[in-house]
């Protein structure tokens, strides 16, 4: 039984949160960081140091609560070791996390998410750092000093789709949504990290996101956007998925798909990363099939060599995974 109130939906704004910033069982997290391309530092530990929530503990989205022994990069960690992360950053039983980042709330949400698959209540600040630094919300340099925590994980292995699960949804008639940028989901051939996995739509996490506020998009706008991939948010599949190309930003996707009234099962977490590493599987090139900038139709083809550099940048084991 939680002692705080957490709302519905994966969201909380500035108000909710700065009213319960002291709240004993409230415990927000960090998760400022950078593209997986970037050369820099992932996580934002300067920016951190500079200014945060009150009580916010600093998140290497990179190495925090991921699992170092998979070959495919960011796959979230296995229960013992995701129990450690969270207890060492102060997380336990009965806790309510709250997440926030300043990158349309994609890392944000991939931490949220983890937490989800493990048993926890968790919510991604709308608009993350920016707004609340915009709205002269508190800000705190310092810190904070967290009591030792017992997490204990319950797992929703629903939330996670491996490789297999993911093959068993597509034999079943499921529906897989990209969120990558549409460049990347387009893609060229030849081209390490683009094209998509055939039948696969385009839903963008950038679009997800209302550009001039940084807010979440809202509810209609979010449901046009799957309109225009080709799903019918009034009428759903029964088998919803969100992928992308590393399992990031296909959390924003779902927790999206989620505050728009529109369920997804869970995110393929090895994404195209796993996916296009095995040259047997194909990969799909081209516009949106069915509603296309281009015009083009995809196509499916064979990835051009035996190991496909990541979207990441980082090279990973071709052929057969084994988890």
């Amino acid at each position: 039984m939680f002692v705080i109130d957490p709302p519905p939906g994966p969201f909380v704004d500035s108000d909710w949160l700065e009213a319960r910033l002291d709240h004993p069982r409230l415990r927000v997290l960090d998760v400022r960081g950078r593209h997986p391309s970037s050369p820099k530092p992932h996580a934002k530990r300067a920016e951190y140091d500079a200014g945060h929530v009150p009580g916010a503990v600093l998140v290497d989205w990179e190495h925090d609560f991921t699992d170092p022994d998979d070959p495919v990069p960011y796959q979230v960690a296995p229960p013992e070791l995701f129990a450690r992360h969270a207890e060492r950053l102060g997380v336990g039983d009965g806790d309510l996390v709250v997440t926030y980042d300043d990158y349309y709330g994609i890392f944000a949400s991939r931490v949220a998410w983890a937490f989800r698959v493990h048993g926890a209540e968790a919510r991604v600040l709308d608009g993350g750092w920016p707004t609340w630094a915009e709205d002269d919300r508190p800000v705190a340099a310092a810190p904070p000093e967290r009591a030792p925590a017992t997490f204990t994980p319950r797992t929703r292995a629903a939330l996670r789709l491996t490789l297999a699960d993911l093959e068993a949804a597509r034999d079943r008639g499921a529906t897989l949504v990209d969120a990558r940028p549409r460049h990347l989901y387009i893609g060229e051939e030849g081209a390490p990290g683009t094209g998509h996995i055939p039948g696969a739509l385009c839903l963008p996490y950038p679009e997800l996101v209302d550009g001039s506020t940084g807010l979440l998009a809202a509810p209609a706008a979010i449901r046009r956007l799957l309109r225009g991939a080709g799903v019918d948010p009034e009428r759903p599949p029964a088998e919803l998925v969100t992928t992308c190309g590393s399992g990031v930003s296909a959390t924003l996707a779902l927790f999206a798909l989620e505050a728009a009234g529109v369920d997804a099962v869970g995110v393929y977490d090895g994404a195209f990363n796993e996916w296009s590493a095995d040259p047997e599987r194909p990969v799909a090139y081209g516009g949106v099939s069915v509603v296309s900038s281009t015009g083009v139709r995809s196509s499916a083809r064979r990835a051009p060599s035996r190991t496909t550099p990541s979207s990441t940048g980082r090279p990973i084991r071709s052929g057969p995974i084994r988890r």
